[in-house]
């Protein structure tokens, strides 16, 4: 397996041998293992999930007033730093429209609940429900998204976290989207309020022996194996950096890559090189630095904790990241 692969979007983890995953179980847990030896202490990632928080025989699914949506997340990467963050982000126009259903449901009297339907694209099922429990700060950014291409973002609390195969919803089909099946759904496409209390009681009634959180010390070994990544690619092009002298000496003595290969280009100049050398975006200006929220890997009980720093839900014991997308 290429090394690469340990980097790609995952549309499920290693719980499960599956179609559209390049890996089959045994490889999938050897990279994990890779992963964990490369960074020299697998210890930190013995991670447990309080599974008692979520998937409650009391979970309430009759309500005079709610409003259903379905995310389409494009990695199984990022729903791991939803539940372990609290928070979700979508596209722009997804951020504007759940922020403005949740401000709508807040006016409404005796409470309206908005809920979301988690499902990876390509991965021929939903991953749980969760809650908005706030609207969204479209100025709040932050680094642990699979993709960085998110921003803003909104708390959310997780209820029901369990693989659910799509076969169990095409039933359903909705009448605001041309009468497709609710399967056959983009991101942030609301679900009207008679098929999503259905889909929520489906929900909370399938049996099934498997989750996420089945998978959550895979995720936390990649979450720490990328962030690694990202900050030693960010580092080797700050300035005094042996990487970054090293293209300044080649300029200087006209050895100018090809076109194409990502090195300097001919006809370049040094005053050129801080806006060019680096393929990543605002790290010369000091953007790109990673802010190391919840470094420690905790995981919020609730939707506010992720931002208030309560208590977690991840329980460390022995142990020492929005986004969404299309199909």
């Amino acid at each position: 397996m290429h090394w690469d692969d340990v980097f790609s979007e995952q549309t499920r983890g290693p719980r499960t041998r599956f179609r559209n995953q390049p890996t089959s179980l045994g490889e999938a847990l050897k990279v994990n293992e890779q992963i964990l030896i490369s960074n020299g202490n697998s210890e930190a990632y013995n991670v447990t999930v309080d599974r008692e928080q979520y998937n409650s025989p009391e979970f309430v699914t009759k309500y005079k007033d709610a409003k259903f949506f379905i995310i389409k997340s494009y990695s199984e990467d990022n729903i791991h730093k939803s539940i372990k963050y609290g928070v979700w982000a979508s596209t722009p126009n997804g951020n504007k429209k759940l922020d403005a259903a949740y401000r709508e449901a807040q006016e409404k009297p005796g409470g309206c609940p908005v809920f979301l339907f988690f499902s990876v694209n390509a991965s021929g099922q939903f991953c749980g429900v969760a809650e908005m429990m706030g609207p969204v700060d479209f100025q709040r950014n932050v680094d642990y998204w699979q993709q960085d291409k998110w921003s803003g973002q909104f708390p959310v609390k997780w209820h029901i976290i369990k693989d659910v195969s799509n076969s169990q919803f095409r039933h359903i089909t909705l009448e605001n989207n041309d009468n497709k099946p609710m399967t056959n759904s983009r991101d942030t496409q609301e679900v009207e309020f008679e098929q999503g209390v259905e889909v929520l009681t489906i929900f909370k009634n399938y049996i099934c022996k498997m989750s996420i959180l089945d998978d959550f010390q895979f995720y936390e070994a990649r979450q720490k194996a990328i962030q690694e990544r990202k900050t030693k690619q960010q580092e080797s092009y700050l300035p005094g950096s042996e990487l970054l002298q090293n293209k300044f000496l080649k300029l200087k003595d006209g050895n100018a890559g090809e076109e194409g290969d990502g090195d300097i280009k001919s006809g370049q100049t040094s005053a050129d090189l801080t806006s060019t050398v680096s393929p990543l975006s605002g790290v010369l200006s000091g953007e790109g630095i990673l802010n190391n929220q919840n470094s420690e890997g905790r995981v919020p009980s609730n939707s506010g904790d992720a931002l208030k720093g309560g208590k977690p839900a991840v329980d460390k014991g022995n142990a020492n990241q929005v986004g969404s997308g299309k199909e």
